[in-house]
């Protein structure tokens, strides 16, 4: 067996509170993870500058299914040194990736 990926998966309920958004950064510094999901983001853009400050660290790769007015959007955030996205599908809701480990090809 491979080695273990840490992966977090998150409700958010939105962004527009700047505690909220603080609080998130604070749990995504706290586990590190190599993999992190985002639902309920209510963003229709995720720009580079955003998912950095988010991630709060490099190097960094994301996609993003964007919000529909005041619901949906979810964020996929991935550490390009652990993890290499295969391939992926943005549907009309959900979000499908496949990733390799880097370190196993697995």
């Amino acid at each position: 067996m491979g080695p273990a990926v840490n992966l977090l998966a998150l409700n958010v309920r939105g962004f527009n509170c700047p505690n909220k958004r603080g609080d998130i950064k604070r749990v995504l510094r706290t586990f590190a993870c190599d993999v992190t999901i985002l639902q309920e983001s209510k963003l229709e853009v995720v720009s580079r500058p955003l998912a950095i400050s988010l991630w709060g660290r490099r190097p960094i790769e994301w996609l993003y299914l964007p919000s529909v007015g005041r619901s949906r959007g979810i964020i996929v955030i991935w550490d390009p040194q652990v993890l290499e996205l295969g391939e992926s599908r943005i549907g009309s809701f959900p979000v499908c990736s496949r990733f390799q480990s880097l370190e196993d090809n697995f």
